[in-house]
């Protein structure tokens, strides 16, 4: 598919995530294969996957985009909120775009990358080797957005909002909705909502917004922490609770 195609074939679409770490028993190729499956026959748009052999096992059944992301986590890290593990590398890069993704989704902050590899040079090497992948940028800021669209991104993502050190007050609000219209306005490219989307309101809200599209995770594949959300969240009324 051109990327063209692949943008055009995107909006406004809802695009579900399929992931699963091994602290989750639905953890596994089989099982992520499953949930695919799942999602596409309820009528998600795209579908973002994990780790090259995930991609792999669900390419041949799915006809619709699949935005693929490669997690390596630093084997030095103190914070999760100082780390670059979403696709960090080019290597790990190369890797998911080779496994047959559409869209390659990466970190796209500004801060310090494993093996001190740079952003916009990954991002030039990976136009110079496919010319028709298409882009994603996981960012936190609107400065981060209007960076990584000079780099040559094609979609920027709120993912990260509320997952960085200088975002991480936001981690238990809302979806990031200033930063959506923001990066719709200042850059005009194709904006993803992604992050703390778990019910329909929110997802109203984030096309209200300005998304071009929307991405949601763990409300839908996650059973285990949608019910952590809830149980978490919800409000027992007094004489109920023993």
């Amino acid at each position: 598919m051109r990327k063209d195609q692949t943008i055009e074939a995107l909006r406004g679409q809802l695009v579900v995530s399929c992931q699963a770490y091994e602290d989750n028993p639905l953890h596994g190729v089989d099982n992520m294969a499953i949930m695919s499956r799942c999602v596409l026959e309820g009528g998600a748009g795209a579908i973002r996957l994990c780790w090259p052999e995930t991609i792999r096992a669900v390419r041949p059944f799915c006809a619709k985009p699949i935005i693929g992301i490669n997690k390596v986590m630093p084997t030095d890290a103190h914070d999760a909120f100082e780390s670059v593990y979403i696709t960090p590398t080019l290597e790990s890069a190369i890797a998911v775009v080779e496994a047959g993704c559409d869209v390659l989704a990466m970190d796209g902050t500004l801060r310090e990358r494993q093996q001190g590899e740079r952003l916009e040079e990954i991002v030039k090497e990976l136009k110079r080797r496919y010319p028709d992948l298409v882009l994603m940028a996981d960012l936190a800021t609107i400065e981060e957005g209007i960076a990584c669209a000079e780099m040559g991104f094609d979609i920027l993502a709120s993912t990260l909002s509320g997952y960085t050190t200088e975002t991480r007050e936001r981690s238990e609000m809302e979806p990031d909705y200033e930063l959506i219209s923001a990066l719709k306005r200042r850059t005009g490219l194709l904006v993803n909502a992604e992050g703390r989307i778990w019910n329909l309101r929110q997802l109203d809200r984030a096309w209200q917004c300005g998304a071009d599209m929307v991405s949601i995770g763990s409300a839908i594949t996650n059973p285990m922490k949608t019910t952590q959300y809830l149980t978490a969240h919800m409000h027992v009324p007094t004489g109920v609770a023993g």
